[in-house]
């Protein structure tokens, strides 16, 4: 009768800890946002709105640069539900938790525990031998985060701190709201406030003739505004882009390309003053140029720059894991060519046909 009742009290330990486990996977399995912070229902129901609005076309993303509409939709869409799942996960958390104190309180905290560390030392030997990114894997690393949880919680009783979210555990990769602030971008149309610094980009007295642009780059602590010399594409391409590094952003004002250092926003490189467009392909930055020659950038820099495959056109562009590929413009025999250019390398292939 006495192994029957301890076991009895190890399966309600062990159903708790599985509950556990299973709501930080789905706050980890949710739509990826970069949006940082949660959002309340009318917050939520805002942001829907506001992505139906982007799909009617009737308004347009203030940063076109980062998002188109159909993205930004998507985007706060994907934040809408992630903080749906956040919500009731950590309900589900605050029960459980509830819960676990009670089966402390009635069984004793000690066989609990015992019951919690056996689960871990297996949940550790499985991930041992089929490796941290396995199933086995997930759960032992999703076991010591519902420890540390519990330590932060007790460190927040005795100080008296308000408890905070576990937001956190969801963002892979937070350096990428960062890059979204660090890049966004606005043209504006007329000077700014006096008193506010403008950075002229090149120096003033390196002047082509073809006047500058003002453009806003990044936002709140992270914002500042450069004037650039503009390219010889008339009144655009413009656009802010952070490059593969995550360092430099790379600008296109009007057909002139700058590489600037996001941190000291100074002058790396001109890029030339006839940019068509720019793209990314992986971890690959790809700038067009005058829709003659292809240059890319990778996360230690330069990778590659063609000589011109084009007598003035490219059309049909895709890119596959390896290759650039698409048709480009023959003055003779005149017509179009399909071509390919390495990734890696950027070695230029025609088809012989």
């Amino acid at each position: 009768m006495m192994i029957m009742k301890n076991e009895n009290k190890s399966q309600r330990t062990a159903a708790l800890v599985n509950e556990t486990i299973a709501a930080l996977q789905r706050m980890e399995e949710a739509p990826k946002s970069p949006i940082k912070g949660f959002r309340t229902v009318k917050r939520r129901r805002e942001y829907r709105r506001y992505a139906e609005r982007l799909r009617r076309g009737q308004v347009v993303p203030r940063y076109p640069n980062l998002h188109t509409a159909e993205e930004l939709a998507d985007l706060l869409e994907q934040t809408a539900r992630r903080d749906e799942i956040f919500e009731q996960a950590c309900r589900d958390l605050r029960r459980i938790s509830r819960d676990f104190k009670s089966v402390a309180e009635q069984e004793g905290s000690a066989a609990a525990i015992r019951t919690f560390n056996a689960m871990l030392r297996e949940a550790g030997l499985a991930a041992a031998f089929n490796g941290p990114d396995s199933e086995a894997g997930q759960r032992h690393r999703r076991m010591w985060f519902f420890i540390s949880m519990g330590a932060r919680h007790e460190s927040e009783k005795r100080r008296q701190l308000p408890p905070e979210p576990v937001l956190p555990l969801l963002m892979k990769d937070p350096r990428t709201e960062l890059r979204y602030e660090l890049a966004a971008a606005e043209i504006l149309a007329s000077p700014p406030p006096a008193g506010e610094a403008v950075i002229a980009i090149p120096a003033e007295d390196s002047e082509s003739g073809c006047g500058r642009l003002l453009m806003r780059i990044g936002v709140g602590k992270a914002s500042w505004i450069g004037s650039f010399e503009r390219g010889q594409k008339g009144p655009g391409p413009c656009t802010v882009q952070m490059m593969p590094d995550g360092k430099h952003l790379f600008v296109s004002a009007a057909g002139a390309g700058y590489i600037i250092d996001a941190t000291s926003r100074t002058l790396v490189e001109q890029t030339g003053t006839n940019v068509v467009s720019v793209g990314r392909t992986g971890t690959v930055f790809v700038v067009n140029h005058n829709d003659m020659s292809l240059e890319a950038f990778g996360r230690s820099g330069r990778l590659w720059k063609t000589d011109a495959i084009s007598s003035g056109g490219f059309r049909r562009m895709t890119a596959s894991d390896d290759a650039i590929i698409g048709e480009a413009r023959q003055a003779f025999p005149e017509g179009w060519a399909a071509f390919s250019v390495k990734l890696a390398t950027g070695e230029v292939r025609f088809d012989a046909r």
